[in-house]
């Protein structure tokens, strides 16, 4: 159809389909009805040609090829003035990009991508200070190596769980750091994506135990405990995680990256066990015999830090306190019973509390001496940067100091309930010393209905003046104390 006339009037005129006067610079329409003239100016219109485009493809796909070279070749060669059309927007395509574009058309994905990487590890120095300095050093490769020297994202090979976890963590950072609200959104889908991948990572035999699986879902939890959106939503992967890990074993957490995934996460794993009332995991024989043989390698190495040794032998010590408290309560569950595997029983348990109190005592005695004597001295710091030896070392004791005064609440329970079964329920006033000044623990009592322990992070605000919302490093605290901290009955 020719000849489709093309109104020149003002687009009120156009809207309300009457004849503008076209009267400069209003048209007497619009004063006459009070209006704002919008003038005469065309508004742009865009036009969806992929449909056609993609007609024009297949039909010059279906033609002979000897036909099709020969059409291509006097495209090339006709200029535009003697009647060949050119596409408009393969005109505005080969205008607009870049020399780099035009060499290499995914570049700019790619510094996306390292801008992203960089992104995530400034949120892991600002986020994880202390625990980057005393583990980052002291590992094969550590969050920021993996971060940077991973696939980039056009590979074909690389994790699409990880990728979108990584993305999911700097938007955020980003977003919280300029109070972007639409960022935290996006990043809220970024998150949500990540999990779809990942899910279907776990449930394949082939990928299942991979590192990248682990990674994703531990930067998974970290994103909840970033975000916040629930009081200690991050405990919801803490589970899958653990899951995760028993699964590889140990074999797969002894060198490079395995080791730093396990050092990673094992502080929440414990306050994680402590919250569901479970034993944990890595108090388990073969877990201990891991991390025992891990500190004894490093004890060898050139680069070892004594500091961060004390640090990971009295770990394995706090990560069997759940266990312990699992097993006091089964224990004074039997009211009166005094049946002799009972007495066994009883006797192994003291013995194996006693033990492990008594070497967190010998371990807490020689960090505070160690503070104060030789934090100048490069053999007891060893790489971790002197600047984070007292945080470092404070979180640590922190956590150790708990898990000397559970263990000492639990000697105390056995012992009370052993003085009952003796005088048959004939309850005596006996005065202990105080374990230590403070005890969390204090409040189990035999007679408890059920010992609920929290994670409260009010409790971390009024008692240790640690906030979500007003520190920026109150995850790295949690890490470095070993999960004790923000715990509660």
């Amino acid at each position: 159809m020719v000849g489709v006339p093309r109104s020149n009037g003002c687009r009120t005129c156009l809207q309300r389909r009457v004849k503008c006067d076209l009267t400069e610079p209003q048209c007497q329409r619009c004063q006459k009805r009070g209006e704002d003239c919008p003038g005469y100016e065309k508004r742009w219109k865009f036009c969806d040609e992929t449909s056609s485009k993609s007609r024009k493809a297949q039909r010059r796909s279906q033609a002979p090829q000897g036909q099709t070279q020969t059409q291509t070749a006097v495209h090339q060669t006709d200029p535009p003035h003697l009647g060949t059309r050119t596409d408009p927007i393969m005109t505005v395509a080969a205008r607009k990009a870049t020399i780099d574009e035009r060499v290499q058309p995914n570049l700019a994905g790619l510094a996306l991508d390292v801008q992203q990487r960089e992104v995530f590890c400034r949120f892991l120095l600002t986020n994880f200070p202390a625990q980057f300095a005393s583990c980052g050093a002291r590992v094969e490769v550590n969050w920021i190596d993996y971060a940077r020297d991973r696939p980039m994202a056009t590979t074909a090979t690389v994790s699409q769980a990880l990728l979108w976890a990584f993305r999911s963590i700097a938007t955020l950072f980003v977003g919280k750091g300029n109070k972007d609200r639409d960022k935290i959104t996006c990043s809220r889908h970024m998150y949500s994506r990540a999990l779809g991948y990942l899910a279907g990572l776990i449930v394949h035999p082939k990928f299942s135990k991979d590192d990248e699986t682990l990674a994703a879902a531990i930067l998974l939890t970290i994103y909840e405990m970033a975000d916040g959106t629930g009081e200690a939503s991050w405990l919801s992967h803490s589970r899958g995680v653990a899951t995760l890990i028993r699964l590889r074993g140990p074999d797969a957490h002894r060198r490079r990256f395995g080791v730093t995934l396990l050092k990673s996460c094992r502080s929440f794993l414990v306050a994680d066990a402590f919250v569901r009332g479970e034993k944990c995991f890595l108090g388990d024989p073969e877990w201990r015999a891991l991390m025992t043989e891990l500190a004894d390698s490093e004890s060898q190495a050139s680069t070892k830090s004594e500091l961060g040794l004390i640090v990971d032998r009295a770990f394995i010590e706090v990560a069997s306190c759940p266990a312990r408290l699992i097993q006091t309560k089964a224990l004074l569950a039997h009211g009166f019973a005094d049946r002799p595997d009972l007495v066994s029983t009883r006797e192994t348990l003291v013995k194996d509390i006693t033990n492990s109190r008594n070497f967190l005592s010998d371990l807490r005695s020689e960090l505070e001496i160690g503070v104060v004597t030789r934090k100048e001295e490069t053999s007891f710091t060893g790489p971790i940067p002197w600047n984070f030896v007292d945080s470092f070392a404070q979180s640590s004791l922190h956590g150790m100091r708990s898990g000397i005064a559970l263990l000492d609440q639990l000697l105390t329970l056995i012992d009370a309930d052993s003085r009952r079964r003796q005088f048959r329920g004939h309850i005596l006033q006996l005065d202990y010393p105080a374990a230590c000044a403070y005890n969390p623990w204090a409040a189990m009592e035999r007679e408890s209905a059920s010992w609920q322990v929290q994670f409260d992070p009010e409790f971390l605000q009024s008692t240790f003046n640690i906030s979500p919302d007003t520190n920026d490093d109150y995850m790295d605290r949690i890490a470095m104390s070993m999960g004790m901290l923000g715990l509660r009955l």
